[in-house]
């Protein structure tokens, strides 16, 4: 099972917690360091291939949708 924690860089334990869940996610395997836009980029890329597998989208519409050729 994977967990995902959402932390607020401007909060006082925010500012504290997050280099060392940055220097474990170098040192730990099984821990991994994403920014927000990584989050929601690989939200997005599990999105569209859920959509291919079930046969809803072809990758071709997808990608035409989001302006990538």
């Amino acid at each position: 099972m994977k967990y995902l924690f959402e932390i607020n860089d401007k909060s006082k334990t925010g500012k504290n917690l997050l280099p060392l869940l940055q220097d474990l996610s170098k040192s730990v395997s099984g821990i991994d360091y994403l920014s927000e836009e990584e989050v929601e980029d690989r939200v997005l890329v599990l999105l569209i291939k859920d959509a291919v597998k079930s046969g809803i989208a072809s990758k071709k519409r997808v990608l035409a949708k989001l302006g990538i050729k």
